[in-house]
């Protein structure tokens, strides 16, 4: 079985992704990371805290746990990201930077998502070619651009399996709302839409 590391376990994406990776490759196949981890994901597998802007912790939960397989979902939503672009470009760009230099240092594939945030309003709308204008007017957009040419730029110099995919907007049944542009869709319990 493979070893998986998940970064951003506790995220909309994540706390479903989990379950389903344990599901498949076994429990202790799977390490899911966050900076604080649900008891959800806790009672199910290993976990650890990891802050992925931090060189060192980034370092040592690879060399611990050897992943051969990463998922890396931490991020700063649009919204959130919004009210603060410089920690938004930390977590979303140096964090991926110091996810990438540790799976060329191990030899491990990454994915991680970008977003049709990517795109920007001048983007042709239907169909929007692969290969086109990018040019995003929210920090969250500049980032998921940004990343995608990294991961590019770590395949074609080191050889990283890097893979990505844009998603659409993400709307979770299971997961609260988390910051991004979709989350006006979700409602709390008291009935009021989160802001």
């Amino acid at each position: 079985m493979p070893r998986i590391l998940v970064t951003g376990a506790a995220g909309q994406i994540g706390s479903e992704l989990v379950p389903m990776l344990r599901e498949l490759h076994g429990d202790a196949a799977v390490l899911a990371t966050d900076l604080t981890v649900p008891a959800t994901i806790e009672s199910q597998g290993p976990v650890a805290t990891l802050d992925c802007t931090d060189p060192r912790a980034v370092r040592e939960v690879f060399q611990a746990f050897r992943p051969e397989r990463v998922y890396h979902l931490a991020a700063l939503l649009s919204a959130v990201g919004e009210r603060d672009p410089q920690r938004a470009w930390i977590v979303n760009l140096d964090g991926l930077r110091m996810v990438l230099e540790a799976c060329r240092e191990h030899s491990s594939s990454l994915f991680t998502p970008s977003s049709i945030a990517a795109f920007g309003p001048d983007a042709p709308r239907d169909p929007t070619p692969q290969d086109t204008l990018q040019r995003p007017t929210s920090i969250y957009g500049v980032t998921k651009v940004a990343g995608e040419l990294l991961c590019d730029y770590y395949h074609a110099r080191y050889g990283v399996d890097t893979r990505g995919v844009r998603y659409p907007g993400v709307v979770s049944f299971a997961h609260p709302p988390g910051g991004g542009t979709t989350d006006f869709a979700a409602r709390v319990d008291d009935g009021d839409v989160p802001t």
